[in-house]
């Protein structure tokens, strides 16, 4: 063990008689090939791993000899594995904070104890800020548990693994089946009808996840003695705790009761997806459509993510061998900022080796990234169903993320630790400071805005369908050279000759009735003639359409069809798209689209340099000889390929088949490509590229308040 041999507290544990409480229960584990200790409370079943030299040392201890007289006589019988004075500090303090501890004269070193106070101060603290996060126990299911592993033990392992692979390929197979048409379906998961059923399905599955738990952590000997309720952002789920798993002397038995629940989870989901795919509408298939969602969703996004401290986390640590990972990668962090930053050359790092050392150097920033990120996500959630208690969780998130920490800084800054070195640590921690807060408030850094578009030519014609039929010929190939009035398609007439046909047949009845009406009355007559010129009209009007079944070029270019109309015999509706004519000695221009932020910017600054770069050319830049920004919003992409249905970037409304309708408004960007850039690549009508144009420099505060600011006055009108 390691530490400083001496401790300025070790006056006030010296005469302390002190041992392991009799109904400890000791288990032995290997981690990474190293041999640890861990005690369990055979009352409280709270669990403390500590170091074979660590446990050597605790069992010397007897209530008739005075601590410092067991470590004397242990330094002198084992020098080379005596822990130092604080480290035996430390060691009795958390195993009395963990109730492991017996007293001889009873724990009247309040003093020296006082951490256990506070270690009950920083739970309160810790429940009070993530009011939206608690848990409720409710009772014991052990005994149930046991009834349950009676019934399924004699159940043949093989048997299990076999129905839940055919069960889990099958649900897969039914998924990839029906991608199309789940993803139309997803798109109401969350609407008002939906939302009881996807809660009762959530409810079921996180149940059924629990008892996945709570019967293999059973089934290899744990014991499960609470089940409650936990409430995620005001959600009542169940929970089980496993947490006897600390003493399993395996580690894949313990990385297999982590795995339960989202095994259980893809079980349910595959029969969700089978249910779903072979019932028709109505209730059994909605909640079998629930069940796929929430059971890959929870596994594969929640679960599953080990950056999250669930399932994936637990099985992470124990595959690793590090127990407690985030805790201890925190730990490190600390070290590193305590050890270089606030030169404290008596901090011990909390490694045992290099492979820790990596795990920590990586783990915590990247899970505090994806922290921020939830965290965030959390806050906006809570905020768009009450904004009220949105902005409570805001102001708890900054304090415990923010705030506390600096005055645990502060604390420390002002502490005992760094008596000998305070004026290096105030200076290192102020000039950390000083540098944030130029890098964030002060120094302007460049940024660039980035608009998806197309490129199109400044002349090209888009043809339609002028009615509903097939096409009987197409004159020309894709991408063949046309002159002005060349005929490109022609449209079976039938449908409009039927047309025509019925409505001379009904003009000519009405022609009879006319003469039949001279007559009679006035009015009768008025009537008859109004609806003969009806029919005349429209006569005329399907004459006018008979004559565009055979679509011509427009101008000179070339004919690109649409791939699908191409074929002669195809059908095709009214207005529907069946080619392009594109003159391609005409000046291109890019076409893309911003949204109102983007826009705004774009108006209130002006603009830099403009960069543009095609999709499979993105390493040549095409000069933009003018750039125009539309002063009006729209809704209707002058491209499908820009939506999210043609994998673009901009949000489409699921109603339109053709992905062509934003949910949101946007403008729209024209920028005339240079003549000479033809000369660089080759330019092509409907590639996609990326515009970047450049902006003003402004500080990284400025930016993220502007987007804050922006973001609440279209979110929630504020501001």
């Amino acid at each position: 063990m390691s530490g400083a041999i001496f401790s300025d507290s070790w006056y006030k544990i010296a005469d302390a008689r002190v041992s392991l409480l009799p109904g400890v229960v000791v288990h032995r584990q290997f981690w990474r090939g190293r041999a640890w200790v861990v005690l369990e409370d055979a009352y409280s079943h709270r669990f403390f791993r500590l170091s074979t030299e660590a446990y050597d040392f605790i069992r010397k201890l007897t209530p008739d000899v005075r601590v410092d007289d067991a470590w004397q006589k242990y330094l002198t019988d084992f020098p080379d594995k005596a822990p130092g004075q604080e480290e035996v500090v430390q060691l009795l303090s958390q195993l009395h904070m963990s109730s492991l501890l017996y007293f001889r004269d009873g724990s009247n070193d309040a003093e020296i104890f006082a951490r256990k106070q506070e270690q009950k101060r920083k739970e309160w603290k810790s429940k009070l800020l993530s009011f939206l996060f608690f848990r409720v126990p409710l009772w014991n299911p052990d005994h149930m548990l046991d009834k349950l592993h009676q019934v399924l033990k004699h159940v043949p392992n093989w048997l299990v693994v076999g129905l839940w692979l055919v069960v889990c390929f099958a649900g897969g197979l039914t998924v990839l089946q029906h991608l199309s048409t789940l993803a139309d379906r997803a798109q109401g998961a969350f609407a008002m009808a939906n939302l009881p059923w996807l809660y009762v399905c959530l409810a079921v599955n996180k149940l059924l996840h629990e008892l996945g738990h709570g019967y293999v952590c059973k089934r290899y000997g744990g014991r499960v003695h609470t089940f409650g309720l936990m409430f995620l952002v005001t959600t009542p789920l169940p929970y089980v705790d496993t947490t006897s798993t600390w003493a399993f002397p395996n580690k894949w038995q313990r990385i297999f009761v982590s795995a339960a629940g989202m095994l259980v989870d893809l079980f349910c989901a595959a029969v969700g997806a089978l249910v779903w795919a072979s019932t028709g509408p109505g209730l059994v298939n909605s909640l079998g459509f629930n069940l796929m969602l929430i059971g890959s969703v929870s596994s594969l996004l929640f679960n599953g993510n080990p950056l999250l401290r669930f399932d994936a986390y637990y099985m992470l640590a124990d595959w690793a061998g590090i127990p407690n990972l985030y805790q201890k990668a925190q730990q490190y962090w600390y070290y590193l900022g305590d050890r270089y930053l606030l030169g404290s050359h008596a901090a011990i790092a909390p490694v045992d080796d290099e492979h820790e050392r990596t795990w920590f150097l990586i783990y915590a920033p990247v899970s505090l990234v994806y922290r921020l990120l939830v965290t965030s996500g959390i806050v906006f959630f809570v905020m768009d169903l009450w904004f009220g208690l949105g902005l409570v969780v805001l102001l708890t998130t900054l304090i415990a993320m923010v705030f506390m920490p600096m005055i645990q800084l502060f604390k420390h800054l002002t502490g005992p630790m760094v008596q000998t070195h305070r004026s290096r640590a105030v200076a290192g921690a102020g000039g950390l400071a000083a540098v944030l807060a130029l890098l964030f408030f002060v120094i302007p850094f460049p940024y660039s805005l980035n608009a998806h578009g197309i490129l199109q030519s400044s002349r090209q014609t888009i043809l339609f369908a002028p009615v509903d039929g097939r096409i009987l010929k197409s004159a020309f190939g894709y991408g063949q050279t046309v002159e002005a009035g060349q005929p490109l398609l022609a449209i079976d007439p039938d449908s409009l000759l039927l047309d025509i046909e019925q409505v001379e047949m009904e003009r000519n009845e009405l022609l009879i009735l006319q003469r039949q009406a001279l007559t009679g009355k006035s009015a009768e007559i008025t009537a008859v003639n109004k609806q003969i010129d009806n029919k005349t009209q429209r006569l005329s009007d399907l004459a006018q359409r008979l004559e565009t079944l055979d679509l011509k070029a427009p101008h000179d270019g070339r004919f690109v069809s649409i791939e699908s109309r191409e074929k002669v015999g195809a059908w095709v509706q009214q207005g529907a798209e069946l080619g392009h004519v594109i003159d391609p000695t005409a000046p291109f221009e890019f076409v893309a689209v911003v949204n109102q932020e983007h826009a705004r910017e774009i108006f209130d600054a002006g603009q830099g340099r403009l960069r543009l770069r095609l999709v499979g050319q993105s390493e040549q830049t095409l000069p933009i000889s003018h750039l125009v920004v539309l002063p009006y919003q729209r809704n209707r992409l002058p491209s499908a390929a820009l939506g999210w249905m043609g994998g673009g970037d901009m949000p489409v409304l699921s109603q339109d088949n053709k992905g062509e309708t934003s949910s949101e408004d946007f403008f729209e960007i024209r920028a005339q490509v240079a003549p000479d850039a033809a000369n660089q690549v080759a330019l092509v009508s409907g590639l996609k590229g990326v515009l970047s144009i450049d902006m003003p420099s402004r500080s990284v505060f400025a930016r993220l308040y502007e987007s804050v600011r922006q973001l609440f006055q279209k979110r929630y009108y504020l501001g």
